[in-house]
């Protein structure tokens, strides 16, 4: 478990891809769980502020106790809380841009399509275009906590993110598999500032993208060029 800051409030940490941050149910006794390292780490309760996907890398908050998570709640989506994500997908984006499409309300516990919707907006710029491949790796910035939010709106601009089991494309997830070694999805989530909102001073966590996914990265660009 990697450490990337803490203080008396919370404490902030990497996750890994393929970890849940909370025991799902019927899997209490399961060691695949970010919170229990936490917890086991402080040996101290924690809880959660932020999720990722299970599939998802990058930046998760725990607060040392339950008021903290209230405080966070306050200001979570402020305009003054930044949220970044790194991504390649499927298609060309030639320049940034917005989704801004509801979602049907979903939850990581169930996950069965409601009638009610929901407002959505994420953000992304695009950073490298490999023409070979026909994709795009992209900076995605959400303005709101929705369930698979980035994963949602890229697939329904019919632009999968690669490795995404749940709502991408089988074909060419096996095509990375093979030819690159990508055995998960490829989205990290790589910054989070925000204004602390007990101490009141400015924190900015970043995460750099993991070795297996800048390896990726790297046999792609070889292939550009070739």
């Amino acid at each position: 478990m990697e450490t990337l800051y803490e203080d008396e409030f919370l404490i902030i940490v990497n996750k890994k891809a393929k970890q849940w941050i909370h025991p799902m149910p019927g899997e209490r006794g399961s060691k695949n769980c970010l919170l229990f390292d936490v917890r086991d780490h402080l040996k101290s309760r924690v809880y959660a502020i932020n999720r990722l996907d299970r599939p998802v890398s990058g930046i998760c908050l725990f607060a040392k106790n339950p008021g903290v998570v209230r405080d966070f709640q306050e200001i979570w989506h402020e305009d003054t809380t930044l949220k970044k994500y790194l991504c390649l997908h499927r298609g060309k984006l030639q320049a940034a841009g917005k989704f801004n499409s509801s979602l049907s309300k979903q939850s990581v516990f169930k996950a069965e399509k409601s009638e009610e919707r929901q407002e959505a907006l994420t953000l992304y710029k695009p950073l490298t275009y490999f023409e070979k491949e026909f994709c795009t790796y992209t900076e995605v910035e959400i303005k709101t906590g929705r369930y698979h939010q980035i994963r949602r709106h890229f697939r329904k601009a019919v632009m999968p993110l690669i490795g995404d089991r749940k709502h991408g494309k089988g074909k060419i997830n096996r095509h990375f598999e093979e030819v690159y070694g990508l055995d998960r999805i490829f989205l990290h989530c790589h910054q989070v500032n925000f204004q602390h909102p007990i101490c009141h001073k400015q924190i900015n966590i970043d995460s750099p993208l993991p070795e297996n996914l800048q390896n990726v990265l790297k046999l792609l660009t070889r292939k550009t060029s070739l």
